[in-house]
């Protein structure tokens, strides 16, 4: 059943990719402009958690050493808040144009498609970590992932940070990531994601381990 699911799950994530890589591709066609293209480079970025979280898996049923594990899962931290990212290109969104409909229905498929991007992997992390450690550990760095991706949608939002610039611009990143624990719209959005990604991860949660006991 679970072998079932996991290919239904990997073939409809890579359905959503192409449905929301048609309809950008679509856009360009019937306006001759390239708004928006920004959107598969996003996407692609959400979609680099997912592919590191499943070659952890593959990792941990070879059961590689926890060192290795440590490494992987510090490199998949470091991409996660790409995922729900997409959700503040909403910000792009503009209704002086007779494309409003379809620019509306474009970024609410692209935003969506990294929220679920984000959901899965995170849940294929926690279902990892049980194995690794134990559920207590799972279900701490889960919670904390929630808010570490609200943290990091506002480096990337409003502080224009990327998720390379920990190399290119450690310095810098570090002194303004310590800087916003002074600005209060910096709470609200780390806050407002982290909770809304934890009550979406609840509800996966919940529904899929229904599913799979079925």
């Amino acid at each position: 059943m679970i072998t079932k699911y996991l290919t239904k799950k990997q073939n409809g994530l890579l359905l959503l990719v192409i449905f929301c890589a048609f309809l950008q591709l679509l856009r360009v066609q019937l306006t001759q402009s390239l708004k928006f293209s920004f959107l598969l480079w996003n996407l692609f970025l959400a979609f680099i958690p997912y592919v590191i979280s499943e070659f952890i898996k593959v990792n941990t049923i070879k059961k590689q050493s926890k060192i290795k594990m440590v490494f992987l899962l510090a490199f998949w931290i470091l991409f996660l808040p790409n995922a729900p990212y997409i959700i503040t290109d909403f910000i792009h969104f503009k209704t002086n144009t007779y494309m409003v409909w379809y620019d509306l229905f474009l970024l609410f498929c692209f935003a969506n498609t990294g929220l679920l991007l984000a959901i899965i992997s995170i849940k294929d992390i926690h279902a990892v970590i049980i194995r690794t450690w134990n559920i207590r550990v799972a279900n701490t760095f889960t919670t904390s992932m929630f808010f570490l991706c609200g943290f990091g949608i506002y480096l990337g939002r409003f502080l224009r940070f990327n998720s390379w610039d920990i190399i290119s611009s450690p310095m810098s990143l570090f002194n303004k990531s310590i800087l916003s624990f002074l600005k209060i719209e910096a709470w609200y959005v780390t806050l407002g994601f982290g909770l809304f990604l934890w009550v979406l991860f609840s509800f996966y949660n919940t529904n899929l381990s229904a599913e799979v006991k079925k």
